[in-house]
């Protein structure tokens, strides 16, 4: 009598070696905290943007420019230790995470960096947000660097990532200067909070939103978790404070989304 078994088994992803990898520059002096963000005005401007255009803005893309955005006005989030010396840089360049589904039909996390997000407007990061997701990138620049450290040899790709840690330059070119990686998808709509690994200085990870009741005859508000990493050898608290509270009201105000929602609203 043949006994089938009760599990299932599939090689192993090379890809996964990667994000592995990845992990591997998470900051020892990182710590976390949690905040939230009312985003009440953003998810009625993505709802109305849906109905006026019949084409989905994703929340995503709107969180990528308010982070970048905040980090652009407080540079402190966007600065590195190389060796005896800070190196801030100007841009934004989120790195953040898309789940692209692979040939054989499993899904696995890409990375994905958005390039000088803080000058981008949200339409314009939501179409590279959906290019990764639909499009071919086998031939993108960033793609090949990395499936060329996958070819390398275990050991020396260890090197290589110890190399990616040191030296914040190096750093920007293959992942970016900010993380944002985000949970929140439909269904999870109750208060969740994810703290990040963090190869940054400071990375953001999107939780759950909850509608919180209405309180003296308002409206029910739809409040965000969002959970944070920062590497305290390089920030300290009153600067990440300045960061979040920056975050917390563009979200509130929706800034991001203000001129589309105008934009499609009849005369």
């Amino acid at each position: 009598m043949t006994t089938i078994p009760d599990y299932t088994e599939r090689p192993w992803p090379p890809l996964r070696d990667l994000i592995l990898g990845m992990l591997s520059l998470h900051r020892p002096m990182t710590f976390h905290g949690m905040i939230e963000a009312d985003v009440t005005r953003i998810m009625d401007g993505l709802a109305r943007l849906r109905r006026a255009d019949r084409q989905a803005v994703s929340l995503h893309a709107v969180l990528v420019e308010a982070v970048a955005v905040a980090a652009a006005l407080n540079p402190a989030v966007l600065t590195f230790r190389h060796g005896r010396k800070l190196v801030t840089f100007r841009d934004a360049d989120v790195a953040t995470v898309v789940d692209r589904k692979q040939p054989d039909g499993t899904r696995l996390p890409m990375g994905l960096t958005i390039r000088a997000a803080q000058s981008k407007d949200v339409m314009a990061i939501h179409e590279e947000l959906r290019a990764a997701l639909k499009g071919d990138l086998t031939r993108t620049a960033e793609v090949q660097r990395r499936r060329r450290l996958l070819r390398l040899p275990k050991p020396l790709r260890a090197l290589v990532f110890r190399r990616i840690a040191a030296d914040p330059h190096f750093l920007r070119r293959v992942q970016g200067t900010i993380g944002l990686t985000s949970l929140q998808r439909p269904g999870l709509d109750f208060r969740m909070v994810a703290f990040p690994p963090n190869p940054f200085t400071v990375s953001v990870a999107v939780g759950g939103i909850e509608t919180r009741p209405a309180v003296a005859g308002g409206a029910p508000r739809r409040v965000l978790s969002l959970g944070g990493a920062m590497d305290h050898a390089v920030i300290d608290g009153a600067a990440l404070a300045r960061f979040c509270i920056t975050l917390q009201q563009r979200l509130a105000d929706a800034e991001g989304l203000r001129g589309l929602v105008e934009a499609a609203e009849p005369g």
